[in-house]
């Protein structure tokens, strides 16, 4: 198993509407669509609020055989409603290349 994390800001100001909009709805009540929509693109994904006073942030993870394929397969299927949240409360647009994925730096466990 293959993991990759990333951090997404919560642009300033957004972070009710963020957990109105995003959490509520995929962990209330579209949470077997965003489960299917993680199964399908082959990833477990956990997700964490950072809340700082210099801004919050979203911390995604990725686990599976190759999350960074599985980001792609969520973004394709992402409901429209999701890409618009996306791009009002992170800055994301969904349809605009992807930016350069994470690179890991430093691994406890690896020799």
């Amino acid at each position: 198993m293959a993991m990759i994390a990333m951090a997404l800001p919560i642009l300033p100001g957004k972070k009710e509407k963020w957990k109105e909009t995003i959490l509520n709805h995929m962990i209330g009540q579209n949470k077997k669509d965003t489960d299917s929509i993680r199964e399908n693109a082959g990833v477990h994904e956990r997700s964490f609020l950072q809340e700082s006073p210099d801004g919050d942030f979203v911390i995604l993870t990725f686990e599976g055989d190759d999350p960074v394929a599985g980001w792609g397969k969520i973004m394709e299927n992402l409901p429209e409603e999701f890409a618009a949240a996306a791009k009002e409360l992170h800055g994301m647009d969904v349809n605009a290349p992807p930016p350069p994925m994470p690179t890991l730096v430093y691994d406890s466990k690896s020799e």
